[in-house]
């Protein structure tokens, strides 16, 4: 029995000829998932890593410079830990041959319907090494000196929710103090719960400051700058 393809023909297509244009280097997508047991094991539910992983499958298969590397988390628990992945499915992103942290971006459940431009828009910023933020925020995110963690909360159905996702991403590639991490809220209620997320778009920075709706590049950026910003102590006053 033949599988159904979870990107439509048509999608396929489209997206072959965009990466044969656009992509220059090659491209890291590190699939977190766990292998499928006979034995329902409370707590390690994954309802769509099967599916998360035909879905990348799939889209590794339109050019030869994305590459697909899967990693069972309950078999390399120390990888897992080391790029902060804690829930399945997640996807982290990568350049081939790329320092060993790489950038810190990630997403978290299946990419389906909308969502999917974000992870197709990560292999071309990723792969071009062209920032899509504007000069000025290039520069303010200069600033930005000590950790900062972004989450993202999106639905699949929501048209809204992509702008935002690909901007939190493209802060974490630009500055090395950024973590930024877009969940698939209807997988994870319990995480929505705890963030009392009731609509998406919703960020989350560093546990407290919240961004409902989309917004602005500036007004996001200026956000996470606040959150982001350890203010340097005065200079001691010069013996004379």
């Amino acid at each position: 029995m033949t599988q159904q393809a979870l990107i439509p023909d048509q999608e396929k297509a489209q997206l072959k000829r965009t990466f044969r244009k656009d992509l220059k280097a090659e491209v890291n997508l590190r699939l977190f998932t766990q292998r499928p047991s006979p034995i329902a094991v409370p707590g390690r539910e994954c309802r769509y890593c099967l599916q998360t992983q035909q879905m990348l499958e799939e889209l590794a298969a339109l050019s030869p410079k994305v590459h697909l590397e899967t990693v069972d988390i309950y078999a390399e628990p120390g990888l897992a830990r080391d790029q902060g992945i804690t829930r399945v499915p997640a996807i982290a992103f990568g350049i081939k041959g790329g320092p060993k942290g790489g950038p810190k971006l990630r997403f978290f459940g299946i990419p389906m319907g909308y969502q999917l431009a974000v992870i197709v828009e990560n292999i071309r910023t990723i792969s071009r090494g062209v920032s899509p933020l504007s000069m000025d925020t290039r520069k303010k995110l200069r600033g930005i000196n000590q950790p900062v963690h972004i989450q993202v909360f999106v639905t699949p159905g929501s048209a809204q929710c992509p702008s935002i996702a690909r901007l939190a991403h493209a802060l974490a590639l630009e500055n090395q103090n950024i973590t930024a991490d877009v969940v698939e809220v209807e997988e994870f209620p319990a995480l929505g719960r705890q963030y009392g997320v009731r609509s998406v778009p919703l960020t989350v920075v560093n546990e407290l400051t919240q961004i409902a709706g989309v917004v602005t590049e500036a007004e996001f950026v200026e956000k996470i700058i606040q959150c982001g910003v350890r203010q340097q102590p005065d200079a001691a006053p010069v013996k004379a």
